[in-house]
């Protein structure tokens, strides 16, 4: 399967399960099981790869998520969108159809600039987004 980017910007915060990074709005030093991708908020967000989605639900303090379902164990997760994503559970998306917006919906990091929390998933546990998204 290819891979692309859910959104086009910098990585604001890398993924790190074995170091911790600050987080402003908690005020701590936590992991991140993600990319926060930078760009702006209304941003469309796509389907890094074709599958099923999954499941669409509100996170207290992830906001809005999406997660669609690659095949072979492997997931990928949207959060921080806009309420309304643009597709629901059950339907079947190609690379790069769009799933939804950036938004401003995760409290947990109401405190950064707008971006995409962007995480991947094998088996049930997170891995870097950079073994399946090619690094730019």
């Amino acid at each position: 399967a290819s891979y692309v980017w859910p959104v086009y910007g910098q990585i604001e915060k890398p993924y790190a399960m074995t170091e911790l990074v600050y987080d402003r709005t908690m005020a701590d030093w936590r992991v991140h099981r993600g990319w926060d991708i930078a760009c702006a908020a209304g941003e469309p967000v796509l389907a890094v790869s074709g599958g099923t989605v999954t499941a669409v639900y509100e996170d207290d303090l992830l906001g809005t998520v999406v997660e669609i379902d690659h095949g072979n164990d492997v997931v990928s997760v949207y959060a921080n969108l806009d309420v309304s994503p643009a597709v629901g559970v059950g339907q079947t998306v190609s690379c790069g159809d769009t799933v939804g917006a950036v938004g401003t919906t995760a409290l947990a990091e109401s405190g950064e600039e707008a971006h995409l929390h962007f995480a991947m998933r094998r088996g049930g546990s997170t891995v870097d987004p950079a073994e399946y998204v090619p690094e730019t």
